[in-house]
Order: structure tokens, then sequence, then C-alpha cells
């Protein structure tokens, strides 16, 4: 082990753990080769941040528009390939490229989303396809499941205080809207074959509040997506994201 850890130029040191954007490291490297390998690794793979910010903004959105009750739950089936394909798989896609520029903050938020929005096109692909029941029951699930990924963005919005202002609003506004929202889903007011109403029920104000929150958080996605692209591409703070990329 020292003679290894000395032809790659450090000595090594007892093993101890260190904190990283890629998570706790246990290791005989002394910080500063810890650090440097970090660093390599951010410096060698392309940074898919936007990609997977404006992937998650794009499912925002769709979501937002059925619980805010501006369309009928069978109406997603018209853009379930978008939340399958680009807010689902390509944003997944963006959050394996994070793990690897050792970002686990935007890797789990990418990976858990886009996982989020696969499984949500999925559900109304299959139902639409006759495959699995449109019940009640299968209302409940949906709205827990709304409700377990507000929690997810509250955590992560927790983990993102030590990043950026603009990452902590995408998620803490996702947090409440996804909290909100799956309310509709959970009491009933949106149902996936009821015939009234541009909801598939009565319009619920809860979850019409939810929506605005959905639609604040795609849009402050977007910005954040653009401005981190504007920012590579100049080499500098063209639009500010009030902290670390």
């Amino acid at each position: 082990m020292a003679d290894v850890a000395e032809m790659r130029g450090y000595a090594p040191t007892a093993k101890h753990e260190s904190w990283t954007k890629a998570g706790p490291v246990a290791s005989h490297m002394p910080e500063s080769a810890i650090e440097t390998l970090e660093e390599r690794s951010m410096a060698t793979m392309g940074d898919s941040t936007p990609l997977g910010l404006w992937g998650f903004a794009t499912g925002t959105w769709i979501a937002a528009t059925v619980v805010g009750g501006l369309v009928s739950y069978g109406d997603m089936n018209a853009v379930a390939p978008i939340a399958l394909l680009f807010a689902g798989v390509a944003q997944f896609i963006a959050g394996l490229y994070a793990y690897r520029r050792v970002n686990s903050l935007l890797a789990n938020a990418f990976c858990c989303f886009g996982a989020f929005n696969t499984v949500l096109g999925l559900i109304v692909l299959l139902e639409a396809a006759g495959l699995i029941p449109t019940t009640q029951g299968s209302n409940l699930i949906v709205g827990f499941f709304f409700e377990s990924f507000a929690f997810i963005a509250a955590a992560l919005g927790l983990g993102a205080m030590r990043a950026n202002f603009a990452t902590v609003a995408v998620l803490v506004t996702l947090a409440v809207g996804y909290a909100l929202g799956g309310i509709p889903f959970l009491d009933g007011t949106i149902s996936h074959i009821a015939a009234g109403g541009p909801g598939g029920g009565s319009i619920s104000i809860v979850g019409l509040i939810g929506a605005c929150f959905l639609f604040i958080s795609s849009l402050l996605a977007y910005y954040t997506g653009a401005a981190m692209l504007v920012n590579s591409t100049w080499k500098r703070h063209v639009l500010p994201i009030f902290g670390k990329p």
C-alpha cells in the first residue's frame, strides 16, 4: 500500500473519512489527493446538468397541468411519451453522468425524478391500453407516489443549501407542489375514470395551488439549466445561480 501510494505521488496517511460531493470516502489518501481525483472526474466528463434540469422541468409542468385540473388525466396519453423518454429516460441518463462527475446531489435528483416520470408515463400508457385497472385504489397509489417524491424533493432541497440558491428554489417549490398535488388523487378529486370537469372530476383548490408551485419549480429549473449552460460556454457568471454550480 505504501509503495503504491508513493508511486502515485503522495504518502499514505492513517485511514480516515473525507466528505466529498460524491459522498463520504474512507481512504488512506490525504485530503489533497482526494480533491485532485474529484476535480479530475469533473474535468474529464461533460456536465449533464442542463439536460437533467430541462428534462425535469418538462416532466414537472406536464404533471402540473393534471393536478391543477387544466387537462384531464386521460389527456396524459398525448404527452406520456414525452414524460417517458425525455423527462424520464433522458433525465435518468443525465443523473448517471452526474454520478460520474462526483455530484451526488444532482445525480440522485435526476435519477429519482427521471424514474418518477418514467413510471408515471408507463402508468398512463398501461391504463390507456387496459393492461392495468383504473380504480380508486390506483388513484391512491398515484397520490402516495406524489407524496413520497415530495419528501425526496424536500431532502434534496436541504442538501442543496450548501450548493446554490437556484437549485434550492427548484427543489423546495417542487416539494410543496408534489405534497399539495398528491392530495386530489388521495381524496378522489382527480379520478382516472370520472367524466366531468377539466381535471377528470371537480377542480381541487389544493391541487390548483400545488400546480402553481410545480409550474414555478419547472420555470426555475429551465432557468437554472440555461444559466449553467450559458455560464459554462462563456466561462463566467453571465446568469446568476447565487452559489456554486
